[in-house]
């Protein structure tokens, strides 16, 4: 009977294997950790561009009631006297922007009127109601002084229009701190998200959304387990 070839290399091989798989056993973990600690410490948030905006107490929502800015994540329109002709910017900024982030607990939609929007913003409500839920958007009515005053709060590079309307929704963290761009590569200061275009929210505000409120799931997150490590 002949012999068998010898298994030459095998022992070489197998040791290879073993050191091959204890470097990945040890040094994976650490390499996780090392990840999630450079993310921890370089985590991307949302720019604030002005501080200390003006709290909403001049104003009361179509039903009467008043809201907060403070602790809600808040996107801010100005409709004007004429919401019908701001119809399609509504509707732009609902498909891309409130459908998608209006469960986020603490976020909030406020169009902001004057008196003499009411009667078309009510008919607006209507027809909106029918296919989206609007508990999470409110409707404020406020005299054109306070509505100028809120609106200048922002220091933005923006103005109203003449029936107090903007092309822009304004994002207002729980802080009351205007958020958006600093460094936009075509605008440079973004104060304000065109919503002409649902390719304009597309290209920016959908990320800055994303931005802002995964910033805030992970404050929610860090301060969670912090209080978990001081409670054990």
């Amino acid at each position: 009977m002949s012999d068998f070839p010898k298994a030459e290399g095998i022992k070489k091989t197998s040791r290879v294997a073993i050191v091959s798989v204890l470097l990945i056993l040890f040094a994976l973990p650490l390499l996780t950790y090392l990840f999630f600690l450079n993310g921890e410490h370089h985590f991307k948030t949302l720019p604030i561009v002005t501080e200390n905006v003006s709290q909403l107490s001049a104003f009361k929502t179509i039903e009467g009631n008043t809201i907060q800015l403070k602790d809600s994540v808040s996107i801010i329109t100005f409709l004007g006297s004429n919401p019908y002709k701001r119809l399609g910017y509504v509707s732009n900024i609902n498909e891309k922007i409130y459908k998608d982030f209006h469960q986020f607990d603490g976020y909030q939609m406020i169009s902001i009127l004057p008196e003499e929007g009411v009667k078309d913003i009510e008919e607006i409500k209507a027809q909106m109601a029918e296919t989206t839920d609007l508990a999470d958007w409110h409707f404020l009515v406020g005299s054109d002084e306070e509505i100028k005053n809120l609106f200048n709060s922002f220091k933005s590079n923006l103005t109203l229009n003449g029936d107090l309307s903007s092309e822009h929704a304004f994002v207002v963290d729980k802080q009351l701190n205007l958020r958006g761009r600093t460094d936009d590569e075509e605008l440079g200061m973004v104060y304000g998200y065109d919503t002409y275009l649902i390719a304009n929210l597309n290209k920016r505000m959908m990320d800055d959304m994303r931005v802002l409120l995964a910033e805030y799931r992970f404050a929610f997150k860090k301060n969670r387990d912090e209080k978990i490590q001081k409670d054990e």
